[in-house]
């Protein structure tokens, strides 16, 4: 009865976004909108921390002094001064003379002695006593007893508490327009009963009093966001999460995911990962700013960044800073019917290096900081080395359905939705309307189905097509300049893909790894999360089954987490030099539908780009800092415009942003995705999403096209709405969300709701 209640629920919908495709059509011929029959939202939009917020340009004065420091360090660019008493360093930027460092110890901050002596010290560190309680000191506490010694351009401190029995060295060096603080694991003693816990440096460098000071904390969430420093305010908490997203054998995900959180429970959307180890503070845009930067020890560092008053109302200042985690807290399982919780008892090997480097006048701004990082990127040859055509169009993604497991009463069926004939005719209509250089992805190409085939299956479905029959696909599509890439998932599957109970990875209290949505009405409810081993077989035999094909990797550069089977245990660590290892042996060129930093070498394309930031409540703008770091040397694609993001504003975003858009679709009718994973997605055939793929395409395309290749060098806020975005063959795109025609001071008219291209 559900299933029969389901199926007239998806045939009206489907008939409503057919009606809609047709009526919007004509509005969009008329207002040369994407409205899809909604009320345009993008004014209001504007407003909201989906975009870059327009302020005023403020001076920040500087409230830090050097009194009762003495100068260390000094290179002729930056100073470095220090205070014995609060344990703590000041930093001069020379060029403009502004001083840097953490608080002072004022009565009016209304600190007790342990907030003061964390927000002054540079050292701060967390550990667990004898019977497991976290507790917490700085270096100024009477419990540390530190041995500087400086040199040249660097100092090294040796910190012992014989109260703890933890002792460990750490290092400070000053190189041109950075400073870096790290330590050696080697150097880690612990010779009591306390262990290590986290370690963090200048916990409270750059944080600012409520207001004080004008400018905002950048953090890599999604696209990426930026935290304007406000008054204190009510929060639940700020912003903490592990780079690379949690490792999901050992983190306990505190995620507010409710309505009485930080952000709205909608299960069906994940939040952004972090997916680039750094942080950045402006005081004052344009005049003072530094990007943090993780150079060693990402795996096990969580970044934070705190608006004023979020988790302590006494604590008004906001702070950004990262937390080396030596340790955590875990579920152990002592027996079968118990767990206790308990820290970890081998330490994570971190070897920390946290790198500051100091930005002055136009480039202390979140532009100067994505600048910075790319650069530092290339000359480490980090990102993809891929060779960009810049002329001709720009690409069109296109996720083409191929097969889909159908539930059935007694055993599961399928579903089939696009035979590589009806592929090969979606080109050809593309191709009469002048859209050619299509990068296609076909899903459900191996026998089963999609979420039907067996794990690690790389044989063909043949109801879609045999292996020739790609192969001819592919050559089709690359004469006319596009590319075909096979759907390939290594890394999770369903309980009918997989034997649970011997292919999923196990946690550190020896239970599956699996997540799972709570909708009852989903055909597959859990995600299973497969052992290590599992994952580097398959995609060795992908790799080499699959030569001749591009492949997209999904979740190959999304999920990181370690595996605790017995007799095959591996670290977070191993599991990442492992899947980098094998993934740089692939001849084939990959696609990955995530950012993490340690995968962008390998990466041709990178699908579902982040068009936004996770919209947590404090914060306050959303930046393309992303996009920034990336272009010109990857091609990314904003989601898919028919599922969800296809409003006017939708289009505007693509075209501010630099991403080309990307559409689902199949041959088969709508009805076809009834009682498969693919219901809920509603309507994917072609013919009905045909005419907006025309026209997004087309608008995109007008745009970006003049861009193909090129880096992103800048964006900045001209007015309430208004967006100049640079680029490195000189050409600037001016993008206006708003309801009326703009003209810039340069004399550049933006047409309201549309975009302008200069140089």
């Amino acid at each position: 009865m559900c299933k029969n209640i389901r199926k007239y629920i998806i045939l009206a919908v489907s008939m409503l976004v057919i009606g809609v495709t047709v009526i919007s059509g004509v509005a969009a011929d008329k207002k040369d909108t994407s409205s899809y029959g909604l009320a345009d939202t993008t004014r209001y939009e504007v407003l909201t921390n989906r975009h870059t917020q327009y302020s005023e340009v403020q001076e920040a004065a500087c409230l830090l002094t050097t009194d009762g420091f003495e100068e260390k360090l000094n290179n002729g660019t930056l100073s470095i001064w220090y205070n014995k008493d609060m344990e703590a360093l000041r930093i001069i930027d020379l060029r403009s003379g502004y001083i840097w460092g953490c608080i002072d110890d004022k009565e009016e901050y209304g600190l007790n002695k342990k907030w003061t002596s964390r927000a002054t010290s540079m050292l701060y560190i967390t550990y667990f006593d004898l019977k497991g309680k976290e507790e917490s000191c700085g270096l100024s506490d009477k419990t540390f007893k530190a041995d500087f010694k400086w040199r040249k351009d660097e100092f090294s401190c040796k910190v012992s508490a014989k109260k703890l029995g933890i002792s460990f060295t750490f290092t400070g060096k000053l190189e041109d327009d950075s400073f870096a603080f790290a330590m050696e694991d080697k150097s880690l003693k612990e010779t009591g009963k306390s262990k290590l816990g986290t370690l963090s440096f200048m916990s409270f460098m750059g944080s600012v009093y409520e207001d004080t000071v004008p400018g905002y904390m950048l953090i890599p969430d999604g696209a990426g966001a930026l935290i304007r420093f406000q008054k204190t305010k009510a929060y639940l908490s700020g912003y903490s999460r592990k780079v690379y997203g949690s490792d999901l054998s050992i983190d306990n995900d505190e995620a507010a995911s409710n309505l009485n959180g930080n952000r709205t429970d909608d299960y069906a959307t994940e939040e952004n990962q972090l997916s680039l180890p750094l942080w950045g503070v402006v005081h004052g845009e344009n005049q003072n700013g530094f990007l943090a930067t993780i150079d060693s020890g990402e795996l096990y560092t969580v970044i934070n960044a705190i608006p004023a008053g979020a988790e302590n109302q006494t604590v008004k200042f906001s702070r950004a800073y990262a937390d080396f985690v030596y340790r955590t807290e875990y579920n152990k399982r002592v027996s079968n019917t118990k767990v206790v919780t308990q820290p970890q008892e081998e330490a994570n090997k971190v070897n920390p290096v946290l790198t500051y480097t100091f930005l002055t006048n136009e480039e202390a701004n979140y532009s100067g900081m994505a600048k910075l990082y790319r650069e530092k990127l290339l000359n480490e040859k980090v990102l993809p080395e891929n060779e960009i055509a810049k002329d001709g169009d720009i690409s069109l993604l296109l996720h083409v359905a191929g097969s889909e497991v159908k539930e059935g009463f007694l055993s599961n069926g399928l579903a089939e939705l696009t035979s590589v004939e009806q592929a090969e005719s979606i080109l050809n209509t593309l191709a009469k309307a002048d859209i050619k250089n299509v990068a296609m992805m076909i899903s459900g190409w191996n026998k089963g189905g999609y979420h039907g085939a067996s794990y690690g299956s790389t044989k063909f479905e043949k109801k879609v097509g045999s292996e020739k029959e790609f192969k001819n696909l592919q050559e089709k599509l690359e004469k006319q300049g596009g590319s075909l890439a096979l759907v390939l998932n290594a890394v999770t599957a369903n309980e009918d893909q997989i034997n649970i109970n011997q292919d999923v990875a196990l946690d550190a209290t020896l239970d599956s790894i699996v997540k799972t949505i709570p909708n009852k009405s989903l055909m597959y409810q859990d995600t299973y999360y497969l052992r290590h081993a599992k994952v580097i077989e398959a995609m060795e035999k992908a790799f080499e089954d699959l030569e001749g094909f591009n492949l997209l990797m999904e979740g190959t550069a999304k999920y990181l987490h370690a595996d605790y089977t017995i007799d095959d245990e591996k670290t977070r660590d191993d599991v990442m030099l492992e899947l980098v290892e094998i993934v740089a042996k692939a001849k084939q060129g990959l696609f990955f539908d995530a950012e993490n930093l340690y995968m962008l070498k390998y990466a041709e394309k990178i699908t579902d780009i982040p068009m936004s930031n996770s919209q947590y409540i404090y914060e306050t703008d959303t930046v393309p800092f992303l996009q920034m770091v990336l272009r010109g040397s990857v091609e990314y694609y904003a989601p898919y415009s028919n599922l969800g993001f296809y409003s006017n504003a939708s289009i505007l975003k693509m075209i501010e942003y630099g991403a080309y858009p990307s559409f689902m679709v199949m041959g088969a009718d709508n009805f076809s995705i009834s009682d498969t994973p693919l219901e809920n997605y509603f309507s994917l055939n072609f013919k009905d999403w045909e005419d907006k793929i025309y026209h997004v395409y087309g608008e995109v395309n007008e745009a970006l096209s003049k861009v193909k290749g090129a880096a992103f060098v800048s964006h900045q806020t001209e007015d309430e709405g208004i967006y100049c975005t640079t680029y490195d063959n000189g050409v600037q795109i001016y993008v206006n969300y708003n309801n009326e025609d703009y003209v810039t001071e340069k004399g550049v008219t933006v047409p309201a709701g549309g975009y302008t291209v200069e140089g």
